[in-house]
């Protein structure tokens, strides 16, 4: 005997030791597999994107390869600008921005040159969730082989943590990316549903655009209301701040309600109503600054009203929960228009994106929502 242990002391410490040495070892190559597993899926999504970006384009009776064109454009950046210095920084990042939106015209006018107006905005939108679809796809892969490289267990453990949320947003955004190449409205054109769903009620002035952007007029009870939101139903953003500043400029506008898409808590419910102040647009921040910039000049009121959904519901096809809430919002904006007194000039604005949603919705049972899109991919 060694040390005064028997032989089963002996296996039992060597058991132990190779325990110790295994285990970690074990449980590396177990996350390491079902990490991998999850990069390959977001690659091959990153890839039927691009199918569905190649099969738009082969439509549109192009000149050039399409198919390395698209891989080329999938390596697209954007540098935003320096903030050592915050002098002027949200100027710098709205013409960054422009720039950026105009290679993507520029891309989409490449690809398909002799494509309706609407589904070249339809195929700019495909194309920028694909990019941002491969971006994470890369982000993903590149901690992935860095953990696998250096063998840190730690790091493989966070992006084990991390990726059930990622899948999660990034199968939703796939989905949105079938809704766009098909016309198809998402969560996010909430607010372009509800102005359009106003603008048909009653009787209207002819509607006029600016730029991306469509404005219309209504009298209700004493009160001037001027409407805007992205034109449709191709996908459009707009530039909603912009426009408002020129309609409060040009108008002498007392009040702005602003209608949008926001992002619910977990547990609280898809659909349900909330009203506050300010402005409630997303993105970059841009058009938030150029309104809050004017209201500090301007003796201007600035209603919210946001209908809650998951960051999932926001950028996949329109649920019938929210198409149902979409019509609980218009007496909400009743209410909210009637807090000003009569001859008041009133800007109501639709928040979101606009694809598949027409100028004008008399009837929202021809809007496409994602059980009836889902049926069409079973027939």
């Amino acid at each position: 005997m060694l040390f005064d242990l028997s032989s089963f002391d002996i296996i039992g410490i060597l058991i132990v030791i190779l325990l110790i040495v295994l285990i970690p070892m074990m449980v590396r190559r177990r996350i390491m597999s079902r990490v991998k597993r999850s990069v390959l899926e977001l690659e091959e999504m990153v890839e039927k994107g691009e199918k569905i970006i190649l099969k738009l384009s082969q439509s549109g009776k192009p000149s050039q390869n399409q198919e390395k064109l698209i891989k080329n454009f999938m390596e697209y950046f954007v540098i935003p600008p320096v903030d050592m210095d915050p002098n002027d920084l949200v100027r710098k990042l709205d013409k960054i921005l422009d720039m950026s939106e105009e290679r993507f015209k520029f891309m989409v006018q490449e690809l398909i040159p002799d494509a309706d107006e609407e589904w070249k905005y339809n195929t700019i939108m495909t194309l920028k969730a694909t990019l941002g679809l491969n971006k994470i796809a890369k982000e993903v892969r590149h901690n992935f082989e860095l953990a696998k490289k250096t063998g840190n267990l730690q790091m493989l453990l966070m992006l084990q943590m991390s990726l059930p949320l990622i899948m999660k947003i990034v199968k939703a955004q796939f989905e949105g990316i079938k809704a766009f190449s098909q016309g198809k409205p998402i969560g996010d054109g909430l607010g372009p549903l509800v102005v359009g769903m106003i603008m048909a009620t009653g009787s209207s002035e002819e509607i006029t655009e600016k730029g991306e952007m469509i404005i219309g007029r209504k009298a209700y009870n004493g009160r001037n209301i001027i409407i805007t939101r992205a034109k449709g139903p191709g996908a459009r953003m707009g530039k909603v701040g912009k426009t408002i500043n020129s309609i409060i400029e040009k108008e002498g506008i007392k009040r702005v309600i602003t209608i949008d898409a926001a992002v619910k808590l977990e547990g609280e419910k898809t659909g349900s109503i909330a009203e506050g102040v300010g402005v409630v647009i997303g993105g970059s921040g841009v058009d938030r600054w150029e309104i809050e910039e004017r209201i500090i000049k301007e003796d201007v009121i600035l209603d919210a009203i946001i209908v809650k959904m998951s960051p999932e519901e926001a950028v996949s096809p329109l649920t019938k929960e929210i198409l149902e809430a979409a019509d609980k919002v218009i007496p909400i904006v009743e209410k909210s228009i009637l807090r000003s007194k009569e001859g008041t000039k009133i800007l109501l604005v639709g928040v979101g994106n606009s694809c598949g949603l027409p100028n004008i919705i008399p009837d929202t049972s021809v809007i496409n929502i994602k059980e009836n899109i889902e049926n069409e991919t079973e027939e």
